[in-house]
């Protein structure tokens, strides 16, 4: 029997309760499974544990008050390497044609150590392939700590060409999204349509791994030139459990942006469904995280809670494979297990998602004001989900938050790596 090509498709926070346009999937073949668990709430965490089977504290990537910013997206790529088993590696090694297709420029990338056959980013914001040119430009500004001092240090090397190159890249960035700083709606797409096209015409050549990131469902969710202010409302949230309602307007949007995620869902999954033997496809499609929309909370940033971690997962198995049973819950760290066909079941009675802390480094806090980030901002808190069980544990302080369900207080005697009784919270 033929090696099964694999698709990953990841729309890039798109929360399970908007995810309805999903169902279209329905009609392709597509099992759709209750009670996906992202077992992280930002997405280079996420996206690790998916392709690893590893949750954050269990692979290490993930934020720290030491480690956040461009620091952990260098040990990322470290450490994924040092971990030897990340299902793109593992297919690369069997001798599959590898692409990755990111639209997450930022954390799905080579960089942070997601690294294919074939690499493919797309800009979310000029909705174009970034070349090579464009990553050394970046790399170069950044090492040399902004812009004004590229083109310092370039003019004293006297690198006319690289100067050039950056003027042309700069002056094609403005004008691809200028549009996007008068109107919302320009905004809605941000690289997806592209993947579509790009998929149209490319070679894929059986057995293929495709892993796809698309951004649609990700904010911003408003016209451009607001960015600072949609983060200082998050940070403020963070720091004082409030939102000024005048600012609930950043995520007004959200809705017709997942629409639009959903929608570029289901062109992608025709598109490869036409160009590949369908009947040995697998294809998952899924999300790495959700979104607070400013009424519990905002953005997707230091919380567990339901908008954030709770998101859509959709499978069509090839031929010939049983399509596998679900226990109560399937967090994102069975997809190993879900292109594994000698399993039957996935998912479990109790499934976890952790977060350690702001992954923003502290001159976002400064930026707006707020001073350094405080150290109760970088607890380790792990939320755990079963059959009648919700509880919100602080490791770091060694204290439950709160426990819901009837085997709450059962499922705390049982969990050994707790350790002594936790204190609760009062």
């Amino acid at each position: 029997m033929p090696k099964p090509n694999i698709v990953i498709i990841v729309l890039d926070t798109l929360r399970e309760d908007h995810a309805q346009g999903l169902d279209k999937l329905l009609d392709y073949g597509f099992v759709k499974y209750q009670n996906a668990i992202a077992p992280a709430p930002w997405t280079l965490p996420s996206h690790v544990s998916m392709l690893t089977g590893l949750y954050p504290s269990e692979h290490g990537i993930h934020e720290t008050k030491e480690l956040r910013g461009e620091e952990l997206i260098r040990y990322s790529r470290l450490r994924i390497s040092a971990l030897g088993h990340d299902i793109l590696r593992k297919y690369k090694d069997e001798n599959y044609n590898t692409i990755l297709i990111s639209a997450n420029i930022i954390f799905v990338t080579p960089i942070a150590g997601f690294e294919a056959g074939r690499n493919i980013l797309i800009d979310p914001i000029t909705s174009s392939i970034v070349t090579d040119d464009e990553i050394s430009i970046d790399a170069e500004a950044k090492k040399l700590g902004s812009t004004a001092n590229f083109i310092l240090y370039n003019l004293r090397k006297r690198n006319i060409p690289k100067l050039l190159k950056a003027a042309q890249i700069y002056l094609i960035r403005r004008l691809k999204s200028f549009p996007k700083y008068i109107s919302e709606h320009f905004v809605r797409e941000k690289g997806g349509s592209l993947a579509v096209s790009l998929t149209k015409t490319l070679r894929l050549e059986e057995p293929f791994f495709l892993f796809v990131n698309l951004m649609e469902s990700h904010s911003p969710y408003f016209r451009y030139g607001e960015e600072k202010k949609y983060y200082c409302t998050i940070l403020k949230w963070l720091l004082t459990g409030s939102i000024n309602p005048q600012d609930r307007r950043f995520w007004r949007t959200y809705p017709q942006h997942a629409k639009r995620a959903t929608r570029r869902a289901i062109e992608l999954v025709s598109t490869i469904l036409q160009k590949t033997d369908h009947s040995n496809t697998l294809i998952i499609v899924t999300s790495d995280h959700g979104e607070l929309l400013g009424d519990d909370g905002a953005g997707h940033i230091y919380s567990l809670k339901d908008g954030i971690i709770r998101v859509p997962l959709y499978v069509k198995y090839p031929e010939g494979w049983k399509k596998k049973k679900q226990k109560t819950y399937i967090p994102l760290t069975d997809i190993p297990k879900i292109l594994d066909p000698s399993t039957d079941t996935i998912g479990s009675d109790l499934a976890i998602a952790e977060t350690f802390g702001v992954y923003h480094p502290d001159r976002f806090f400064q930026e707006c004001r707020l001073g350094n980030p405080p150290a109760n901002l970088f607890y380790h808190k792990i939320r755990i989900l079963g059959n009648k069980v919700d509880i919100l544990f602080n490791k770091t302080l060694d204290q439950v938050e709160y426990t819901k369900g009837e085997q709450a207080q059962e499922v705390l005697r049982r969990l050994s790596y707790l350790g002594a009784p936790p204190k609760m919270s009062t």
